[in-house]
């Protein structure tokens, strides 16, 4: 009985812990869910106007270089270096004619109105501003970068502005992480200077294996318990 015992024990422990919040191998992101969750559309603004924000983390770049047969193990070791410290926001506003052609904003038009800032789990917000200036390795890398994110958007990716932020403290810690709970917005201005608001929340989704609830389904990272049960989930 005393066996039975502990072998039940032990069987409840590894379940427990099959359900707990567990990080995917970057070979087994879904890029295309990391996608749907940190581009956004900015709300604010009126049906003449279009607003796109992409925030874009090392995490996803790491992710389609693991899938990419036609680089060597060097030339992605090289790559994630470059990009391993920095976060990338990809912005695409554009004012829609009455018969529905689009005037997209310059960079610097965007720019000038941009503010991005950081909310952590406590609630404390930071304002995070864009590198002025990027080494000539980050600016190839990012060169190689945007046509693929062009053909993944048709025209309104051949129209995105990329801005570059830091994502190292002077601690060394991340800044924007994509694992732990947090809120990036970002505030923009179309040319009539109405305010508009996006919003990513964290931590990604994607980035972790789902927790299975009791029905079978899969239970969102940011869940504490199962909306269709009420059972309580591992952290």
């Amino acid at each position: 009985m005393k066996k039975l015992y502990i072998a039940f024990a032990i069987l409840t422990m590894v379940a427990a812990h099959s359900n707990a919040i567990e990080k995917k191998l970057l070979k087994d992101i879904n890029t295309s869910s990391m996608t749907a969750e940190t581009q956004v559309t900015a709300k604010g603004g009126s049906e003449n106007h279009v607003s796109l924000v992409w925030w874009i983390p090392s995490e996803f770049w790491k992710a389609v270089l693991s899938k990419d047969v036609n680089l060597t193990e060097m030339q992605k070791t090289s790559m994630i270096e470059v990009i391993a410290n920095i976060s990338l926001v990809a912005v695409v506003q554009a004012d829609v004619s009455a018969i529905g052609s689009l005037k997209y904003y310059s960079k610097e038009e965007i720019g000038k109105n941009m503010v991005l800032s950081f909310v952590d789990s406590k609630g404390k917000k930071e304002k995070l501003s864009p590198l002025q200036k990027i080494d000539s390795d980050l600016e190839l890398v990012l060169g190689q970068f945007k046509p693929i994110l062009g053909s993944a958007m048709g025209n309104l990716g051949n129209n995105l502005h990329f801005y570059v932020f830091n994502d190292r403290s002077q601690t060394s810690t991340r800044i924007l992480d994509p694992y732990q709970k947090g809120q990036i917005d970002v505030q923009l201005a179309n040319k009539d200077k109405t305010l508009l608001d996006a919003s990513i929340e964290l931590p990604l989704n994607a980035l972790f294996i789902p927790r299975k609830c009791s029905n079978g389904k899969d239970a969102h990272v940011s869940w504490n318990y199962c909306p269709w049960t009420g059972q309580k989930l591992e952290d």
